[in-house]
């Protein structure tokens, strides 16, 4: 493949591990599931999303920043969102909360990431490989795919 076509597999592969995780939250957000179920779920996912946003954060976005007209703009507002799922994931994980707090607080983090993985499938990762050259798309797989994140 010439790299624009096969570009970003790894990333694409780890968003659907992220969003299979998602969507165990959200049925327990919704039925009511255990504290237990919640908290585990939420470990899981920080154990993909943690170097899953590292690995954006140092490869792609500064392939955006190089590769689009208004790459800067979108690499920040990736940055932010970002910023927001941390926090989100931290206030969803956080042991004071009661399950109807815990409840809520994942209802959000779930509605945000898919949110922003959607925005990526959607918008930044077809500019990439319509505007990005393909060598360069070739070496940030190659780099996203050495970073040793999961997925």
């Amino acid at each position: 493949m010439n790299g624009a076509e096969d570009f970003p597999n790894r990333l694409c592969a780890e968003h659907r591990a992220i969003d299979a995780l998602l969507r165990q939250l959200d049925r327990i957000a919704t039925r009511r599931g255990t504290d237990d179920e919640a908290l585990r779920l939420l470990d899981s996912l920080r154990r993909i999303v943690d170097p899953h946003l590292a690995s954006e954060e140092q490869h792609l976005y500064p392939l955006a920043r190089r590769s689009l007209p208004t790459g800067a703009a979108l690499a920040d507002a990736a940055v932010r969102t970002h910023e927001a799922i941390r926090r989100l994931l931290d206030r969803a994980d956080d042991g004071r909360l009661t399950p109807t707090e815990r409840r809520h607080a994942v209802s959000v983090l779930v509605v945000v990431v898919r949110a922003h993985l959607r925005g990526e499938e959607e918008q930044l990762f077809p500019a990439l490989r319509a505007g990005g050259a393909p060598e360069e798309l070739r070496r940030c797989e190659r780099r996203l795919r050495g970073a040793g994140s999961p997925g």
